[in-house]
């Protein structure tokens, strides 16, 4: 009597074997998730074993993460900058200063958004051709880099690639289900709470397209439930933004145009992408380096590639799916290429997002190389694929380490001029400023940061008083007597001693200690919020 149960018993755990053993072979089908999630694995193993993690936060950097923070200063905000990333970093900011907890956290953050971003295009391309597009966004030495650092670039990249797939899911869907048009505007709510200005330029595409089909009596519904969702999403992370602008800045379009005072005015220069592409930097901007050459040009066939490999993919959608659907990724990289084009930048994060949504066509295409010929032509064709991300993997992998390298190279100077610092007698309560030298001001915050003093912005004048810190006027490029070309410290300061203070030609002035603090004029009132206005370029020297 006892064999039967025994039996059933036997039984049970064979069921469940089985079980998972059909669970698993979904996830490794050819549709399965799987693929994209080892994918996003490999990007975030590579971030967290190629990137310093134990680098110091650059001088933008730690203005965000002061803004949410109980071991630091706060340092003083700008008209370009948005609360996203602070907001992001806040878990680990509020509970230490410590920068390689915080790159690590960033670093697994990553990895997760980049596979739930791509994963809201499942159901529209196929997953292991999104699970390529990983290895190709993913395999870009600048992801890689940002995938780190506390700037929100990145996270605009994923809030964007989430939307856009977002977005088409909606339009293919008769009705869309209400689950979808939630995370439609949390993607949208959430790029916005990154960047305002990116996030319209990235969107306005996909809000053009959903008003184009709420026009049209058949897909009326569909449309305005997209649209409803994405305009809901932008006002509520752009509330913060306009609110702030309207409090510290007159207003958001006064906000706006003190934001293209940051980057030097608005001009079209294309050859400027190309160069920061190809691992160099560019900038219009008086003070700040630039590259004339072409530091790699190789890789700019790699980018053909990839740009050819792109157009291919949006023909492919097209065929199956219409022009209007096809190019809406396309459109979308179009809309931030041209924010970060005409108003010159000199960096190559600001492009992310760009080759984050054009990952996905790129992937299209070469899915649709490696499928459309039959053996012993389709084995070709994946060797020349495998190939061609070879050569992506190991030219972008040499890039990265050059900028590692930069990294730790700069991190040791901020390390150097805060101990130099430190040995001269400087300690909270203290202020640190430098002069209009936009490629130096950076570093004077980021060793206000670790000293724990309190930035102050150039544009703020000493007035004499009594104020709240002794005053540390840091200058790069030159030492007294001042050399034609170069930036002496602000009058106030040239009769201060100047000190060397251990990175090749930084010089700190420091206020005499026996002579009281000064109080700090700014050029208007901001009440409790530390806000910085952009200077007058550098123009062979400063004035008082």
């Amino acid at each position: 009597m006892k064999t039967a149960p025994q039996g059933a018993e036997s039984r049970e755990p064979r069921r469940w074997e089985w079980q998972l053993r059909q669970h698993a072979r979904g996830w490794w089908s050819a549709d399965g998730v799987g693929w994209l999630a080892a994918a996003a694995a490999a990007f975030t193993v590579a971030v967290l074993a190629f990137n310093p993690l134990s680098a110091r936060l650059s001088g933008d950097e730690v203005v965000y993460a002061s803004q949410i923070a109980n071991h630091v200063p706060l340092l003083q905000w700008a008209p370009h900058r948005a609360r996203g990333v602070s907001l992001l970093a806040a878990p680990v900011t509020l509970l230490t200063s410590s920068a390689t907890i915080l790159r690590v956290y960033l670093a697994l953050l990553a990895g997760a958004g980049l596979f739930l971003a791509l994963l809201a295009w499942r159901g529209t391309v196929k997953t292991w051709v999104l699970a390529l597009a990983c290895v190709m966004f993913g395999g870009l030495w600048m992801a890689e880099s940002l995938a780190v650092q506390l700037y929100p670039n990145y996270w605009i990249a994923l809030g964007g690639l989430a939307g856009a797939g977002l977005c088409l899911r909606c339009l293919r869907s008769p009705a869309p289900r209400w689950p979808v048009l939630v995370l439609l505007a949390l993607a949208a709510a959430f790029t916005s709470l990154m960047r305002p200005q990116d996030a319209m330029f990235l969107f306005a595409p996909l809000l053009a397209a959903t008003l184009v089909v709420a026009a049209r009596r058949p897909g009326r519904r569909r449309g305005l439930a997209a649209l409803t969702a994405m305009l809901a999403g932008l006002a509520a992370g752009a509330g913060e933004w306009a609110a702030e602008a309207y409090l510290y800045f007159g207003g958001p379009l006064a906000r706006v145009h003190l934001t293209s005072r940051y980057v030097g005015g608005t001009r079209f220069n294309p050859v400027n992408s190309l160069r920061i592409i190809d691992g160099g930097r560019t900038s219009t901007v008086p003070g700040y380096p630039s590259v004339s050459g072409w530091p790699h040009p190789q890789l700019l066939l790699w980018w053909l590639g990839f740009a050819l490999l792109a157009i291919l993919g949006i023909w492919v959608a097209a065929t199956t799916e219409g022009w209007a659907e096809a190019l809406l990724p396309a459109a979308c990289a179009l809309g931030i290429y041209a924010l970060y084009t005409l108003p010159v930048r000199d960096n190559y994060r600001y492009l992310v997002p760009v080759w984050a949504l054009l990952s996905i066509p790129a992937a299209q295409g070469m899915a649709w190389l490696i499928t459309r010929w039959r053996n012993p032509t389709r084995l070709t064709v994946v060797v020349v694929a495998a190939a061609f991300i070879a050569v992506e993997l190991g030219t972008q992998h040499s890039l990265l380490m050059q900028h590692s390298a930069a990294t730790r190279a700069g991190s040791k100077a901020e390390v150097r001029i805060v101990n130099s610092l430190r040995k001269l007698g400087v300690r909270p309560p203290c202020v640190v400023t430098s002069v209009y030298r936009p490629h130096f001001a950076p570093i004077s915050e980021a060793a206000g940061f670790y000293t724990g003093c309190t930035g102050l912005c150039p544009a703020a004048r000493p007035t004499g008083g009594t104020g709240t810190g002794r005053l540390v006027v840091l200058v790069q490029g030159t030492a007294p007597p001042w050399v034609q070309g170069t930036a002496p410290p602000w009058r106030y300061a040239r009769n201060w001693r100047a000190h060397r203070v251990g990175a090749a030609n930084v010089y700190a002035y420091l206020q005499p200690a026996n002579k009281p603090p000064l109080s700090i004029t700014r050029p208007r009132s901001h009440g409790h919020l530390a806000v910085c206005f952009p200077g007058p370029p550098a123009r062979g020297g400063n004035q008082p």
